[in-house]
């Protein structure tokens, strides 16, 4: 495995810079294929399919890099049968979440797997640490720590694979799984950035989700502002699903974005089914109309015009 590496430092950057940077980004695909068959002698092969898996991040305060290094990838058959390892180091190293987004693109493996039901996806985490951005720092001293890798993530981070009624996913011809590794959940500060208090420290706990992409839907709007001097940007949209199912341990069908400088956000690669989407006010001085909004995707389906409004 590589040595752990901090990215080099970037000019200074005020911290509603960085935030606004991100939250352009927050909608950005991180396209990492792990693309198995994409030979082309491989192409209508009877009894082998072609998968990709795209993955994707969601945006966070306080922190320039997100540092993390993916061990073996494995697929775990339906019926028991042995894992099928797609690579045995799929990162090549620690590379930062934050700055693979805007359709940036890496290669994680490269197989030929049969057709068939598969459970379960398995992304084994070697090392994790994070860097914060300009005029932050830990109680400490510093702005970079490495993070505890969870015992679990060691020996691999499941992902169910499900199909629309929830039985093992059927995995034929060609297929894209998106997997969205949620920087905002995975990387929790511990203490308050904004009191004299300051960060203490950042747990790291994997938090991804999946879904196929041809069944993927989104939700999107935005929102809006009855109260002056308040702003719309960087202010955090989640749709927490109505029923998540049986899910592993650091699997969540929960999705988070940012807003950008004109209040627009999208939430992309949902599962279909019903979502509660909420609104995080940027302070206790305003509150968000209406509170939540119920939201039903459908398979493939984009839910447009899902707008709040900022009241005192």
């Amino acid at each position: 495995m590589m040595p752990m590496q901090i990215m080099g430092r970037k000019p200074k950057l005020t911290r509603r810079d960085v935030l606004a940077r991100r939250s352009r980004a927050a909608a950005a695909v991180l396209f990492v294929a792990l693309a198995m068959g994409a030979c082309s002698e491989s192409v209508g092969v009877e009894g082998a399919t072609t998968i990709r898996v795209l993955l994707t991040d969601a945006p966070i305060e306080y922190v320039e890099a997100a540092m993390v290094d993916i061990g073996p990838v494995e697929l775990v058959p339906a019926d028991g049968g042995p894992h099928i390892l797609l690579s045995e180091d799929g990162t090549d190293g620690p590379v930062n979440l934050l700055d693979l987004q805007n359709a940036a693109t890496m290669l994680l493996a490269d197989a030929e797997i049969d057709e068939g039901s598969y459970s379960q996806l398995r992304l084994i985490v070697e090392s994790a640490s994070v860097e914060l951005i300009d005029g932050y720092s830990f109680v400490g001293g510093g702005n970079v720590q490495d993070l505890k890798i969870p015992s679990g993530a060691q020996t691999g981070i499941k992902l169910k694979l499900r199909d629309e009624n929830g039985g093992p996913l059927v995995m034929a011809g060609d297929m894209v799984l998106v997997v969205d590794f949620d920087v905002s959940r995975s990387f929790v500060i511990q203490g308050n950035p904004e009191t004299p208090a300051g960060i203490k420290s950042m747990s790291f706990k994997p938090t991804l989700r999946v879904v196929v992409n041809n069944l993927a839907g989104s939700i999107s709007g935005t929102v809006s502002t009855d109260v002056d001097d308040t702003s719309v940007e960087s202010l955090t949209v989640t749709a927490e699903p109505a029923d998540d199912g049986a899910l592993e341990e650091y699997q969540t069908q929960t999705a988070t974005t940012m807003t950008a400088a004109d209040g627009t956000y999208m939430l992309p690669f949902l599962v279909p089914g019903a979502y509660y989407v909420i609104l995080t006010p940027p302070d206790d001085t305003v509150v968000s109309s209406p509170d939540t909004i119920n939201v039903t995707v459908g398979p493939a389906e984009n839910v447009t015009e899902v707008d709040f409004t900022l009241v005192e």
